[in-house]
């Protein structure tokens, strides 16, 4: 199994390119799980449509991100929420070599999964899971997230059964709210604590942890890490 965390969508970077290039093939299929969006985001189904449609900046993204890869669009799986039923998402994610989970709202897209009943067919895949910012957060077994313009109170939510053993401080920045939420973890938890600003990434190959560009391991077993 191998899990890409990111803060952003930059799979498409050199960077990323590079570490991935014997990973990643150019016959793989790609699912993509539509369920990040916040409650507040489309004021109705055909918002949500509209904003994920072919054509649409967030599809251009995605056929983007991947096509450095040698995948094409025709080999992109995109899983709606609204269209899609349980037996047409499970389809999609088996017949997929990667799963992508966006950016979003992170208990949200978990309380759909759950709601479409698609938890067990996603933690089964164990091929390739790649997620951004909040598809970064939920690949973790337990996660928190920090006070944020969107989240004004910290909390700790339950996600994927994918990763576990250290926390992900996503969209890194230094600020204050951040690391008083890493703090709390740790002295909770005594474990550690990997920092992934947006221009940062983590690549988990089974049990090896590959940091990548300005992600850092800020706290280890033992406290802060130097």
């Amino acid at each position: 199994m191998i899990n890409v965390l990111l803060s952003r969508g930059i799979l498409g970077s050199q960077m990323l390119v590079e570490e991935l290039k014997d990973v990643i093939k150019k016959e793989h299929k790609v699912a993509i799980l539509l369920y990040s969006f916040f409650d507040h985001e489309f004021r109705s189904e055909s918002d949500y449509q509209i904003n994920y449609e072919k054509g649409s900046e967030y599809y251009v993204k995605m056929v983007n991100s991947f096509s450095p890869y040698g995948i094409g669009e025709d080999q992109l799986l995109f899983i709606n929420y609204y269209q899609d039923t349980k037996e047409s998402a499970i389809k999609k994610i088996k017949e997929a070599d990667i799963l992508y989970f966006p950016g979003g709202a992170p208990d949200q897209m978990m309380r759909r999964i759950k709601e479409k009943g698609i938890q067990e067919a996603i933690e089964s895949h164990k091929k390739i899971y790649i997620g951004s910012s909040a598809g970064a957060m939920i690949q973790f077994k337990d996660y928190y997230i920090s006070i944020d313009a969107d989240y004004p109170s910290f909390r700790y939510e339950e996600g994927l059964d994918l990763l576990k053993g250290f926390f992900l401080e996503t969209h890194y920045r230094r600020r204050k709210t951040q690391k008083a939420g890493m703090r709390k973890v740790f002295r909770a938890h005594k474990m550690p604590i990997i920092t992934c600003p947006d221009d940062g990434a983590v690549v988990v190959y089974d049990n090896e942890i590959i940091l990548l560009g300005t992600s850092k391991l800020y706290y280890d077993h033992h406290g802060v890490s130097r």
